[in-house]
Order: structure tokens, then sequence, then C-alpha cells
């Protein structure tokens, strides 16, 4: 079985499209320029992912892996950006998405016509005040 995987990054926009055991996947989402073209061009495939802290902040690199009803593994990847588009024939499919150390997995069934979408939402790490010690008197 061919295990090639082809990545084209867009850096100006913040899309990245590949292909990885014939799935295409658009992945993206940062910066306005990005929201827009990902929003054209995401209508064309058949499940949209958005990751997102609970306080709505959009989050990136989460880890994501696609699953079919066999359990055999169609894509394992780090998302862009908050946006992840997934080409997938109609079927049942387990979608891990993992942010920070926190794996969330959904099942979902992917219908001959139309897109699935699902939203995977984290509690945002809240950065720690600084240590006493890097705090320097005035």
């Amino acid at each position: 079985m061919n295990k090639t995987l082809f990545l084209m990054s867009v850096f100006v926009v913040g899309i990245a499209t590949a292909e990885a055991q014939n799935v295409n996947y658009l992945s993206g989402g940062i910066g306005d320029n990005s929201v827009e073209r990902m929003a054209a061009v995401g209508k064309e495939f058949t499940l949209k992912l958005l990751f997102a802290a609970r306080d709505g902040h959009y989050l990136s690199d989460v880890a994501v892996s696609i699953s079919d009803a066999n359990n055999r593994k169609l894509l394992d990847t780090v998302s862009d950006g908050p946006f992840l588009f997934a080409q997938l024939p109609p079927g049942k499919y387990a979608i891990t998405a993992t942010y920070a150390g926190s794996a969330q997995t959904r099942s979902t069934v992917i219908a001959a016509t139309g897109r699935r979408e699902l939203v995977f939402r984290w509690e945002e790490q809240a950065e720690s005040p600084p240590a006493a010690a890097d705090v320097k008197p005035r």
C-alpha cells in the first residue's frame, strides 16, 4: 500500500492541502484571507471540522485522526488552523481530535449527499502567572 503524503502549504493565507491514503483534505483558517478562502473551497468537501476553545477562540495545531468502520486509519495529521475539511465517501467514521494532550473522539456518518459538520471544543489552558523568581522589583 502506498503511503505517500503530498503536502502543499500556502503560508500567505495559512491553508494546507494534502492527500493521505486517498483522502483529500484541506486545513487552515488563520487570517482573514484564509477564512474566506476556506469558506469558498470548503463547500466541496463532505466533512467539516472546527476546533475552538470553550470561550470561542479558534485553535490550531490539533492532531486529527480519522478511521473508517473497519478501524482502518484514513487520515492522521495536524491542523494548520481551526478548520479541517476532508473528502470522505459515504460511511461510518471515528474522528479523534487532540489538543494540548486532551483527546476527544466522535463517531459520525457521512451521507451520500450533503456535508457533515462537527465542532470540537476544549477548555483552553490559561497561562499561569510568572513565578515569584521571575518578577523583578522596580
